[in-house]
């Protein structure tokens, strides 16, 4: 695979660049390497993700420094790399030092989560490119750690028989979830120092399968009403533990709902949207998008080239 910074006019590089100045982001480029003001990186990550996965790109953003990042695009064809340079108008020496701790502290915890909506591949593209079987390697769904956790089972057969009054009919758990959302970010919580103790003192490298980013999101498993961010995710957010590496599985909603229909096209647009919102809002130190409408061998070399950097890191 082409990893040559050799940017050409019709380059992924110069084609992102040109949506981004259309607009009107403060850019400045030099070689493979795009100068931006601090005011305007989440703008143009924004204009990254949707140039990628309307295409059916995959990519990743690297956040290497405080104030640089490292991009690579995938086309199918070959993999393409360039930086972005923060510009900040006052000092940030402080800062830099702040997140150079942080970065080696949340690299050493080796916890992974993967994002996505049902049917979307998550289960099939981790163990086609991952054997998540070796003894190095810890996977767990997230949905099963709250399920079986003590807070959880003590609450749940109250909280259902309230809400089968309020909805007259017996709700499904996933809507007892969606609902209770404060017991299920509870439940993952205290249950989280234990995949650190695994991660940072037996080291393994553990894989979660959906993560409490799902629970930020309010009427998910209500297919007549719309999917939305809760009022107040952005102090529940606060809650959330941090996290070196995302990942995060997408695709066209009829290919999803072809192989689960417990969502609508709506919502299948919802949860891509709001689920890199919430990146944005709280980053990883690695963020990884990855269009499972690609073939399989393809979604699987993009997350195997990422997941060889990120232990390499």
């Amino acid at each position: 695979m082409n990893k040559e910074n050799i940017f050409l006019d019709d380059s992924l590089f110069l084609k992102l660049t040109r949506k981004a100045e259309k607009k009107n982001l403060g850019i400045s480029l030099e070689d493979n390497t795009i100068n931006i003001k601090n005011e305007d990186v989440d703008s143009f990550f924004k204009t990254l993700f949707r140039f990628c996965s309307r295409s059916k790109f995959c990519f990743s953003i690297f956040k290497n420094e405080f104030d640089f990042f490292t991009i690579e695009i995938y086309n199918t064809k070959e993999i393409e790399t360039f930086f972005i340079k923060i510009q900040y108008s006052y000092d940030i020496s402080k800062e830099k030092i702040k997140f150079k701790k942080e970065f080696n502290k949340y690299k050493k915890r080796r916890i992974y989560p993967i994002v996505g909506p049902d049917g979307v591949g998550k289960t099939t593209l981790l163990t086609s490119a991952i054997d998540i079987k070796q003894k190095n390697i810890l996977y767990k769904r997230f949905k099963k750690i709250v399920r079986r956790s003590i807070i959880y089972n003590l609450m749940y057969p109250i909280n259902r028989f309230f809400l089968k009054r309020k909805l007259g009919k017996k709700p499904e758990k996933d809507q007892h979830d969606d609902v209770h959302f404060f017991l299920i970010l509870l439940a993952g919580i205290f249950y989280y120092p234990y995949l650190v103790f695994n991660s940072k003192f037996k080291n393994k490298i553990v894989f979660v399968d959906r993560f409490f980013n799902d629970y930020l999101l309010e009427n998910i498993s209500f297919l007549d009403k719309k999917t939305i961010l809760r009022k107040n995710w952005n102090k529940l957010l606060s809650m959330i533990p941090t996290i070196f590496w995302t990942i995060h599985l997408d695709a066209k909603p009829k290919t999803i709902l072809s192989r689960k229909d417990e969502l609508k096209k709506r919502d299948v647009k919802k949860y891509k949207k709001y689920n890199f919102k919430i990146y944005l809002a709280k980053p990883s130190f690695v963020y990884t998008y990855i269009n499972t409408d690609l073939e399989l061998d393809d979604c699987k070399l993009f997350l195997e080239h990422t997941y060889k950097k990120v232990l390499e890191k």
